[in-house]
């Protein structure tokens, strides 16, 4: 019994020390590796990750709203002092430092499922978070922010000396001043450029991006398209509380009402192939559910936080 709950202290400890340590200014691809590797080597691994995660996040929103200050007390109170100082003195240990709730070095910007958020930066540029979107800012090191999952539109001011980066997993986008998309999601990164010129790096051979130019990221491959104005319109359509399809298949269509709410659509069967087009608010799913029943006589089945839909 002495060995498992030393053995349990020390997988809190460890991940209590990654939820620190990514959080520092010059976290990157190879760590996160790292982190990745560990988390796959033990289910208990990823389970203590993830709560203390969340506790983490809570702290955070502890500067943010008032609103969240019940919630994150009672997360925070789920793990002990001693666990906390563990994971900060493990976070030194790896050579990290820790920025302070509300300190000068770090910004931490998030969207709950739903929301859209614009952040401006010292240097002149806009960040506009789209639905469920977690973004940190250094200012230690100038124009350098973490894509952290999610997706967000970059309006970046132009200086020439000093090129805008954004690391999204072992991706990574340098900008001189341009517009542009970056969607951090299982596992892949997309970027879509509206105007200008991007450069896209992983592990292998950078690409670079031009007007309406999209590359995806995944897997230490680098994959390019060439898109239309158009079609490069309605990718960027949530910017203005939209989101469009063009013979879409339901299951897409589906999984992308699902990044905007807690209700979620799920389609059985055949049905997952049907073409679907239009263009949507995000968050009216009744309305996008009852033009399925009407348009394609689908059968939709309520239960609880979910809708089914089949022929």
């Amino acid at each position: 019994m002495m060995d498992k709950n030393k053995n349990a202290e020390t997988i809190e400890e460890t991940a209590a020390a990654w939820v620190a340590r990514q959080d520092a200014a010059d976290w990157n691809g190879e760590l996160e590796r790292q982190r990745d590797a560990w988390l796959d080597a033990d289910t208990r691994h990823r389970v203590a990750w993830l709560r203390l995660g969340a506790a983490w996040s809570a702290a955070d929103a502890l500067t943010e709203q008032d609103a969240g200050l019940p919630a994150a007390r009672t997360a925070l109170a789920r793990f002990s002092p001693w666990r906390i100082a563990a994971g900060v003195l493990l976070a030194l240990a790896f050579g990290a430092w820790l920025a302070p709730l509300g300190g000068n070095q770090v910004e931490r910007y998030a969207t709950r499922i739903g929301e859209n958020r614009m952040v401006a930066l010292e240097d002149g540029s806009r960040i506009t978070l789209n639905t469920g979107t977690r973004l940190r800012a250094s200012r230690e090191h100038g124009r350098h922010v973490w894509l952290e999952g999610g997706e967000a539109y970059f309006d970046i001011a132009h200086d020439p000396a000093h090129p805008f980066v954004i690391e999204a997993g072992a991706s990574r986008v340098t900008v001189l001043g341009t517009r542009f998309t970056v969607r951090r999601e299982g596992g892949a990164v997309r970027v879509l450029v509206e105007q200008g010129r991007v450069r896209v790096s992983g592990s292998g051979a950078p690409v670079e991006l031009g007007r309406n130019e999209e590359a995806v990221a995944q897997g230490g491959r680098i994959m390019r398209a060439r898109h239309d104005a158009a079609a490069t319109e309605k990718r960027m359509a949530w910017r203005e509380g939209r989101i469009v399809f063009d013979q879409t298949s339901l299951a897409d269509a589906a999984a992308e009402f699902n990044r905007y709410n807690e209700r979620r659509i799920v389609v059985n069967g055949a049905a997952a192939q049907i073409a679907v087009g239009g263009s949507f608010s995000p968050s009216n799913v009744d309305g996008f559910v009852r033009l399925l029943e009407k348009g394609f006589g689908l059968k939709a089945q309520r239960r609880g936080d979910e809708i089914v839909l089949s022929r």
